[in-house]
């Protein structure tokens, strides 16, 4: 098991005060190499799952353990440094929005998770320039994200979740924001990646392509696992 929720509750604040349930006490395990899809309406906490599952936001209350190579984190008992050290060595994130970074160029933007982690310079340029050949952008090194298609930003943008080798990838939407030739290329792109590397792969999606690729489908409703 890779990944283990239990019991996880998230209530945010809105206008005027007034509190909104969006996780109402949800329990969910993963297994290793698993493919799996999250669906459910717009609005029903799949992103927001995806985000404490991650580590990037912390649940009101409940427990998230993640186990990789023989260890056990268990999020409520990290600290920060932590928690960002856990991030960047075992987990990758691919939003709807690639987020890649204006100013630096497609090279630059896979190089960062790298550099963060200690690469050197060289290593990490080395591993990203592979990368990108991988993912089908080789020729696109020294644009920046302005000069690039939306498919190949968020090619780029899947070569930057892998460069750490991470163990478990977290997708929102990752053909969302595509048109269906670039989604379908995409969604090929991913399925061939995850059995090339053993990824665990747990994708927030509206995609019923992406859902018929998957391993098994959760479904969401009222802040609760339905299926």
């Amino acid at each position: 098991m890779i990944l283990k929720a239990d019991n996880l509750k998230k209530t945010y604040s809105k206008v005027k005060g007034k509190e909104v349930p969006v996780l109402k006490g949800l329990s969910l395990e993963i297994k290793k190499g698993e493919f799996v899809a999250l669906m459910g309406p717009s609005g029903v906490g799949k992103s927001t799952l995806l985000h404490l599952l991650g580590s990037l936001d912390s649940p009101d209350s409940g427990e998230i353990q993640l186990n990789i190579n023989g260890n056990s984190y268990i999020y409520s008992n990290m600290t920060e440094p932590q928690l960002s050290r856990v991030r960047n060595n075992h987990i990758g994130f691919i939003f709807q929005f690639h987020h890649l970074l204006p100013e630096f160029t497609s090279l630059e933007n896979v190089m960062m998770p790298a550099l963060i982690n200690g690469d050197s310079f060289a290593l990490a340029g080395r591993k990203a320039k592979e990368l990108m050949e991988s993912v089908g952008v080789s020729e696109r090194l020294d644009h920046k994200p302005s000069e690039l298609s939306g498919g190949e930003q968020q090619r780029v943008a899947i070569a930057r979740a892998l460069i750490n080798e991470p163990s478990i990838i977290f997708a929102d939407e990752p053909t969302g924001n595509l048109d269906s030739a670039n989604a379908s290329s995409v969604l090929e792109l991913i399925v061939k990646l995850r059995k090339e590397w053993s990824l665990t792969i747990l994708v927030a999606t509206h995609s019923q392509s992406i859902a018929s690729a998957s391993e098994r489908i959760i479904t969401l409703g009222d802040g609760q696992i339905v299926n």
